[in-house]
């Protein structure tokens, strides 16, 4: 029985680490892509993209070398403030999302919008995209914000910058 506990520690311990080298590897991958000065960003409005018109309006901005997308930031705003969306993009495959949600701070019973405050924070990193493999930490409450389900509800952010950039 001991010699059973052992092994089953053993493999524990064993994946925790591996999964440790994954989130090195993916965040090395992450600041790579943040230190490229040789990307190209193009920033979008994303009424234009949608079709739909947000009190706070929104951008779409896309950093990406001559072969691919690289970095994708979705900047949603509205009336109670911003939610954002960072996805970073490695050979053609999502490996880090970073969805932040921003509240206008109160005062006097009244927004005030010179103040935004985050309350949620969820940082994903990727493992296996086909496979809905990840691991997740979230920091907060979202207040105003649905979440995902999974991390292919980020498609559709992907899906609209590489349209973005074609037309």
């Amino acid at each position: 029985m001991r010699k059973a506990f052992v092994i089953i520690f053993a493999l524990i311990g064993f994946l925790a680490f591996g999964q440790e080298n994954n989130l090195d590897r993916i965040d090395n991958e992450v600041k790579s892509i943040e230190s490229d000065s040789t990307l190209v960003e193009t920033e979008f409005d994303l009424a234009e993209l949608i079709e739909i018109t947000t009190d706070g309006g929104g951008i779409l901005k896309v950093w990406r070398n001559e072969k691919q997308i690289c970095k994708i930031v979705e900047e949603i705003g509205l009336s109670y403030g911003r939610i954002r969306t960072i996805i970073y993009v490695s050979n053609g495959i999502p490996i880090k999302i970073i969805e932040t949600e921003e509240n206008f701070g109160h005062e006097n019973g009244e927004l005030n919008y010179k103040e935004l405050n985050e309350v949620f924070n969820a940082t994903i990193h990727i493992f296996d995209w086909e496979n809905d493999e990840s691991k997740i930490v979230r920091i907060g409450k979202r207040v105003l914000s649905e979440g995902s389900c999974s991390t292919f509800d980020y498609e559709s952010i992907i899906e609209r910058a590489k349209k973005a950039i074609t037309e």
